[in-house]
C-alpha cells in the first residue's frame, strides 16, 4: 500500500512537476549562466514549495488553505511581480556564455528566490488538487499514505530539475556568445511575460 502511494506520487510529481513556466525559464537561464549547481537549487527551490503545498492537499491544513483564499489577489500580484523583477534581472545579465564561479551566497539566492516564486503562487496547490483528482486520491489518508505520496511527489519533481539543469549544462559549452544572448532575450521577456499576467490576473481578482 505505501508503495502504491509513492509510485503515484512520483507520477504525480513527473507529469505536473514539468519544467514550463516562470520556473522553467529561470533554470534554463541560470545553468547557462551559473552553472549545473545554480539550475538544479533554482528547480530544487520550487519542489521545496512543492513538497509544502502538497502537506495542504494531502493533510488538507485549513489554515494554510483559509489563508490563501483569502489574500489569493494579493499573493497572486506579488508573485507577478516577483517574476517580472527576475525577468529583467536575466536581461540584464552579462552577456557572455563563459563558467562563472559560484558562492555559496550565490547559490543561496537560486534556491530562495526560486522557492519564494514558487511559494507564492497560489495556482501550485490548485493543480495538486486536479493531480490528486485526476489520480483518484481522496481525503482520509493515513500517515503513512500520506508522507509516501508527498515523498513521491517530491522526488518526481527533483528527477525533472535534475533531467533539466542536467541537459542544459551538457549543451552549455556548444552554446555561442551570440546563441546566448539571443537565449537570454527569450527567456526574460519570457519571464517578464509571465510576471504582467500573473500580476494583472491577480489584481483583477481584487477589484
Amino acid at each position: 500500500m505505501i508503495a502504491e502511494y509513492i509510485c503515484k506520487g512520483l507520477l504525480i510529481g513527473l507529469i505536473f512537476g514539468v519544467p514550463a513556466g516562470a520556473i522553467g525559464a529561470l533554470t534554463i537561464g541560470r545553468t547557462l549562466e551559473k552553472g549545473f549547481a545554480a539550475g538544479f537549487l533554482t528547480g530544487m527551490g520550487s519542489s521545496a514549495a512543492d513538497l509544502i503545498y502538497s502537506c495542504v492537499g494531502v493533510f488538507g491544513i485549513t489554515v494554510v488553505s483559509d489563508v490563501l483564499s483569502a489574500g489569493q489577489s494579493i499573493i497572486q500580484a506579488t508573485c507577478g511581480i516577483l517574476i517580472l523583477l527576475l525577468g529583467f534581472g536575466i536581461l540584464c545579465q552579462k552577456k557572455t556564455a563563459a563558467v562563472q564561479k559560484e558562492s555559496k551566497g550565490s547559490l543561496a539566492f537560486c534556491f530562495l528566490s526560486a522557492f519564494t516564486t514558487a511559494l507564492v503562487n497560489p495556482m501550485t496547490v490548485l493543480s495538486f488538487m486536479a493531480a490528486f483528482a485526476a489520480f483518484g486520491i481522496r481525503g482520509g489518508l493515513d500517515a503513512g499514505q500520506g508522507t509516501a505520496l508527498i515523498t513521491g511527489i517530491f522526488i518526481g519533481t527533483l528527477c525533472w530539475w535534475l533531467a533539466l539543469s542536467g541537459i542544459t549544462a551538457h549543451l552549455r559549452n556548444r552554446v555561442t556568445g551570440k546563441i546566448y544572448r539571443w537565449l537570454n532575450w527569450i527567456l526574460g521577456c519570457l519571464m517578464i511575460g509571465f510576471g504582467i499576467i500573473t500580476a494583472v490576473q491577480g489584481l483583477r481578482n481584487g477589484l
